[in-house]
């Protein structure tokens, strides 16, 4: 599956309230992305005193270049840097998401859109969050909670089209997890019994340990939006598709739509978002 079919729908990420730009000194910009944009000076004028300041685009081009053996993006030759302040490198083993990341920076309008760049929030949270060991640690703890009350093992009788989407979507997971780990998943019709195994925790533990800091903060985002360890783990190993993983994850309000109808526009917005922010987390953890 590539990487651009994964990123396929407008994505959206947590804002970034702020970019520091140096001059990027010692990067050989590889190739720039071909449109050039007119810069807007910044005019108080300009800003709704009722909202947060809007940031104009204030970058003509937008390049991928390379440095100290991995990638940046650059804007107007100068890095993007983290909220953290620390320069933004991508592995060279992931030149796609360099570009992607690229993309989301070429394809903002006049003003910085707040849920616009998904892919920069993901490498952001892994450069200036998870390098540290004890984020780390707690993430993976507060990551796991979520497998002990999976919705993925909940799997009702009733009504009748709940049961069967729980089936349709859910079961493939859980069946997954059991072969690839060597673990035991239980499945339950009551969610105040469901419990998962110490030993069964403690193996998927190991298996997100070994995760590297980006694709730690993909699995993290996922299982954060799809409220559930399974699908996230399954999608950031890429097991299912994000349009799998989000009708997984959906599978409850699907059920609801069938049986009451659909609230108009409401549950289109909630669906969009839900693709958006799984395709952001499949693009990035793709050779993370």
């Amino acid at each position: 599956m590539s990487a651009t079919r994964m990123l396929g729908s407008a994505m959206r990420c947590m804002p970034l309230a702020q970019y520091a730009m140096q001059p990027g000194a010692g990067y050989r910009p590889l190739r720039a992305l071909g449109t050039t944009r007119t810069v807007h000076d910044t005019s108080a004028d300009d800003i709704n005193k009722n909202r947060a300041p809007a940031i104009r685009r204030f970058w003509r081009n937008v390049s991928v270049g390379e440095k100290d053996g991995g990638l940046v993006v650059l804007l107007d030759a100068r890095p993007v840097k983290t909220p953290g302040g620390t320069p933004m490198r991508i592995s060279a083993r992931q030149p796609a998401l360099a570009w992607l990341v690229a993309g989301e920076w070429e394809s903002q309008k006049e003003f910085l859109g707040a849920h616009s760049l998904p892919l920069t929030s993901l490498v952001s949270r892994a450069i200036d969050g998870l390098s540290d060991a004890n984020v780390r640690a707690d993430v993976i703890t507060k990551l796991l909670k979520y497998f002990h009350t999976d919705s993925v093992c909940l799997h009702d009788n009733h009504p009748r089209v709940l049961a069967e989407l729980q089936q349709r979507h859910y079961a493939p997971i859980a069946a997954w997890a059991r072969s690839a780990y060597a673990i035991d998943i239980k499945t339950t019709t009551d969610m105040f019994v469901l419990r998962q195994t110490p030993e069964a925790a403690d193996r998927l533990r190991a298996v997100v340990e070994g995760f590297s800091d980006l694709k730690l903060a993909a699995l993290e985002r996922a299982v954060m939006t799809a409220k559930s360890f399974l699908i996230g783990l399954a999608l950031v190993e890429q097991r299912v598709s994000v349009e799998d993983a989000a009708c997984a994850a959906l599978v409850e309000a699907t059920a609801q739509t069938q049986l009451w109808g659909e609230l108009e526009n409401a549950h289109d917005l909630d669906n969009a978002a839900m693709r958006q922010i799984l395709g952001a987390s499949a693009c990035a953890a793709l050779n993370a």
